[in-house]
């Protein structure tokens, strides 16, 4: 991860700062096209149901309801959202991954996190591919692609739960290590 080394702090830090303002832009942005959506569930409910026969009555909800169109175009925009995520993460585990002594054996682990910062992002992309694969039928969802979608989205939830975990973990390492040099 060379550019992890060469990448001066002001740009890590001005990335992270223009990440952190895209994701939650787009969140807001997101959340209320889901609002409009008038999806039954919770995003995270639906996304983590693992069965079709669920994700069928939800769709078919908002397909009489007129609504599923606007569906469609949440999962477009959360691409956006997808985007600016992968920025977020990738920026501060390397800002974070730079805050270790350089030459340490910390500072290589922590180096060794930063491609977590796509993980969740990338998983994202494939539960919005397997959303788009279910939508065409709404009323008949095919359970193998329930599965998948869902899975896709479980691993989505624990690459984000990882990196929430490792930046506050790391940075806290990060400062007891300098303070003892």
């Amino acid at each position: 991860m060379e550019f992890i080394q060469r990448t001066t702090l002001p740009v890590l830090a001005g990335a992270t700062v223009a990440g952190f303002a895209a994701q939650r832009v787009s969140q807001t942005v997101l959340d209320g096209f889901y609002a409009r959506s008038g999806y039954p569930v919770p995003y995270y409910v639906g996304q983590l149901s693992f069965s079709a026969d669920k994700l069928s009555g939800w769709y078919t909800a908002m397909l009489q309801a007129g609504t599923l169109g606007v569906y469609w175009q949440t999962q477009f925009m959360d691409f956006a959202f997808i985007a600016a995520t992968a920025l977020l993460f990738t920026a501060a585990l390397a800002l974070v991954a730079r805050a270790f002594p350089a030459g340490t054996r910390a500072r290589r682990i922590a180096t060794l996190a930063v491609p977590l910062g796509v993980f969740a992002p990338l998983c994202d992309v494939v539960e919005n591919l397997f959303s788009f694969a279910m939508l065409p039928d709404p009323g008949s969802v095919n359970p193998v692609l329930a599965v998948l979608y869902s899975s896709a989205a479980a691993l989505k939830f624990a690459g984000f739960f990882a990196v929430y975990l490792w930046i506050p973990v790391a940075l806290i390492a990060a400062l007891a290590q300098r303070r003892r040099r």
